[in-house]
């Protein structure tokens, strides 16, 4: 078990889920820190953070204020960890961490601070050009504001001391900068406690619908939303906003630097280093032009109902389509009369025809599930024909082997499952369903009408047939047919003068 220094403020039992980490952090910080002498870890971050932190500092110290995470902690030995809360601790440091933000650093014998009193706690313990890294929580989020569920359910063991509703807490990114003097200042989007996307705010706010900030943007608030119950989608919100100029106004929380003399990059996500730089940004040392996508565009060509326009740009990328690997149509953006692919590339080389089936199968998928408008009738998305048509637009013969292996990838690289679908979408669903079911009951009716109609004329048959069976049997034993009867036995009689002596020899008998 781990030493652990106790300070006013600890909580016992306690403990304190999801601390702050994730790849985007790791790489944010390995950037940032510099060599220096010792350094203060406030709140709960994640053992990869705290290991980072004291493979550049001499001295570490951690600071929670749960016992039990105290304990728990296996850390460096020049890790030296505290239990308490923040407005126990004194000292300076040459570099002060909270990225899980100010929310998770008092005790029950703290007096109630607000956000700017806790801020000014955490930057009183920094030395004068100390690297300050601080996150703040946005209620102005897209995640909370399509929440559905009820404000005293949103929010976890954060609650102790809760800031949620705290009138002095910045809440856009030109107040965290003042509030915190902040260097740099960058749009978080955290699932869990992992740090998916870090996007400075200035990028963030500059990009639009389709391009390569939104995208980077997008996915970041997809994570974030992923374990929470909503109202909407939140990329309908998240193209909304980049129209407006407001995207890094409306992320799930903000991740402010202050004092940092090491190169940053734009952003960071999934492994990736991101840096724009005028209209083209730079993906791991490789060039992505800052414009709308070919899912955007043809996403628009459908809306509008502009089938020959969709015609001829299915036409040029089946030209381009070539098998360095799957063509994620909303991560491939048009380069003069190139076309160039972003952050995502998944290597299934030799299948040229069955990537182009993979990327319109997921283009129709995602087409439908956001019930877009498009000219095409229901049939045809509901089932491979309309892959089949726009891959004979690209000029790509759609065989079934092709279509069926571009079904195969497409399901390979389809977004998880979302475990919870949100409201709009369950009602949008269930209108079509409503919709599908009254078309499908009126084929029934039609169906059962023709049933009908040809049961009536069934029975119309039967009682026919049956009118001349009567007639017949009535026929049979009239005078006329007996008469017949015996006209044509009579008629059958070779010798007519052997009959006659057998009938008077009968007559004689009896």
């Amino acid at each position: 078990m781990t030493d652990v220094q106790i300070v006013r403020g600890e909580l016992q039992p306690w403990t304190d889920t999801h601390p702050t980490g994730g790849p985007a952090l790791l790489a944010l910080l390995d950037d940032l820190l510099p060599t220096a002498s010792n350094a203060l870890i406030a709140g709960p971050h994640s053992t990869e953070v705290i290991e980072l932190v004291a493979a550049r500092c001499a001295a570490v110290s951690v600071l929670f204020r749960s016992v039990t995470d105290a304990q728990e902690l296996r850390a460096p030995e020049n890790v030296t960890v505290i239990t308490g809360a923040l407005d126990g601790l004194s000292g300076e440091f040459d570099v002060v961490i909270a990225a899980d933000g100010l929310d998770r650093v008092l005790g029950a014998d703290s007096p109630a601070l607000n956000w700017p009193q806790r801020a000014a706690l955490l930057t009183g313990l920094a030395a004068p050009d100390a690297l300050l890294v601080v996150g703040v929580e946005n209620e102005f989020a897209l995640t909370g504001l399509y929440d559905r569920r009820p404000v005293d359910e949103r929010h976890g063991d954060d609650e102790w001391r809760p800031l949620h509703d705290d009138p002095d807490r910045p809440t856009s990114p030109s107040q965290v900068r003042d509030a915190l003097g902040a260097d740099r200042l960058y749009a978080s989007y955290i699932a869990a406690g992992e740090v998916h996307t870090l996007l400075d705010v200035d990028a963030a706010a500059a990009t639009r619908p389709g391009r390569p900030g939104a995208r980077l943007a997008v996915n970041g608030l997809a994570a974030a939303a992923t374990h929470t119950p909503l109202l909407a989608p939140v990329s309908d919100g998240a193209d909304a906003a980049a129209r407006a100029g407001l995207l890094a106004a409306v992320a799930p929380g903000w991740l402010a630097v202050r004092g940092a003399e090491g190169a940053a990059h734009t952003a960071y996500a999934d492994g990736l280093l991101v840096d724009f730089d005028v209209d083209q940004w730079m993906v791991n040392g490789n060039r992505v032009p800052d414009t709308e996508s070919v899912e955007t565009l043809l996403f628009r060509l459908a809306a509008a109902e502009d089938v020959p326009g969709f015609r001829a740009f299915a036409a040029r990328l089946g030209a381009w389509a070539n098998p360095d690997g799957v063509i994620l149509l909303d991560d491939l953006f048009p380069d003069g009369d190139d076309f160039v692919r972003g952050f995502s590339v998944v290597d299934l080389a030799d299948e040229t025809p069955e990537l182009l089936a993979a990327a319109y199968h997921r283009l129709r998928d995602r087409l439908v599930r956001a019930h877009r408008r498009h000219p095409w009738p229901p049939w045809m998305t509901e089932s491979d024909d309309l892959v089949a048509t726009w891959l004979g637009m690209s000029g790509v013969d759609a065989t079934f082997e092709v279509l069926a292996r571009g079904r195969e990838i497409a399901d390979l690289v389809a977004e998880p499952a979302v475990a919870e679908p949100d409201l709009r979408t369950l009602l949008a669903d269930a209108e079509t369903a409503r919709v599908r079911a009254k078309e499908l009951a009126g084929k029934v009716f039609g169906l059962e009408r023709t049933l009908r109609f040809r049961d009536q004329s069934l029975r119309t048959r039967e009682q026919q047939i049956r009118t001349v069976r009567d007639d017949l049997r009535g026929l049979r034993r009239s005078p006329a047919m007996r008469l017949h009867e015996i006209t044509r036995k009579v008629a059958k009689i070779r010798d007519p003068r052997k009959f006659a002596g057998a009938v008077k020899r009968r007559l004689r008998k009896s």
